[in-house]
């Protein structure tokens, strides 16, 4: 099972973005997933999904498309995943273009987490409407996924309606895409693109949904899965019982409004590292 590091609630920082990076792939980490959030009003009535609460606006949030470039930029082997890209908020034309251009640029080392949303606000806030965030999600991945594989593709929907479009160029390798969410139709649609990213699930709750995928899926879906409780070797033996294709783990507490000097980041990824992958 793959072991993956969480960059869910950083900075910006350069030096610190690339040493991690470079840290990362040293140790044997098989790769970074970076979550993904543009502007959050301070009013919400949205909670996340698992944690039940809102998230604050003044906590940092990395921009997932260019702090995986920066990251890919100096490593060779190391693979990325957004953790998820938020389509609700988005139209489908410029996240094709913006994922397939990652795809090259890092040699084919990243995948398209992606997830309709549960921040209704922030959604409104990018002006889009929140309540069609599902169905216009459906469509976006068709869109995106028919952009990625011809050189035209037309296409009508409620929606999206349009003849004869192009992205150029075409991404050499399409990048795969893993589904976010842990809803029945969430689950569905994983199993059609073959791949899903799950929350901090416990093993308890993943039985019942990585069933329904392994089923849907016929066993093809990749799956992944944020580590819910602290790591034993009885808990990695669960997870690798239920098919879990890689665990994503925080190596230090996210969301910090001061974090740690990089060098006692690195430190905590070394002894998890140790421990666990090496």
């Amino acid at each position: 099972m793959e072991i993956w590091l969480a960059w869910f609630g950083e900075t910006h920082l350069g030096t610190d973005v690339k040493s991690v990076a470079e840290a990362a792939e040293e140790m044997g980490y098989a790769g970074v997933a970076v979550s993904d959030h543009v502007a959050l009003p301070k009013a919400q009535q949205s909670l996340h999904p698992t944690m039940n609460i809102p998230y604050d606006p003044l906590l940092p949030y990395p921009e997932p498309i260019t702090t995986t470039a920066t990251m890919a930029a100096v490593t060779q082997n190391l693979r990325f995943m957004t953790y998820a890209y938020v389509m609700g908020m988005r139209e489908p034309f410029s996240v094709a273009k913006h994922a397939g251009a990652l795809s090259d640029l890092s040699g084919g080392r990243f995948s398209l987490g992606i997830t309709p949303g549960w921040q209704r606000e922030e959604i409104a806030l990018l002006g889009l409407d929140p309540k069609t965030r599902g169905a216009r999600f459906v469509e976006s991945l068709e869109v995106i996924d028919g952009l990625w594989r011809n050189d035209l593709f037309t296409y009508k929907g409620k929606h999206y309606d349009f003849v004869d479009v192009g992205i150029s160029p075409r991404p050499e390798k399409a990048p795969h895409i893993f589904i976010g969410g842990h809803s029945k139709l969430s689950i569905e649609r994983a199993a059609r693109y073959q791949g899903w990213i799950g929350m901090n699930h416990s093993i308890e709750e993943l039985k019942g949904m990585l069933s329904d995928l392994d089923e849907l899926s016929q066993g093809k879906a990749k799956k992944y899965v944020i580590a819910s409780e602290e790591l034993s070797d009885s808990y990695l033996m669960d997870l690798e019982n239920l098919g879990i294709h890689g665990l994503v783990v925080m190596a230090w507490a996210p969301m910090n409004p001061s974090p740690d000097p990089v060098e006692l980041r690195i430190a905590a990824m070394s002894s998890l590292s140790t421990r666990w992958i090496a």
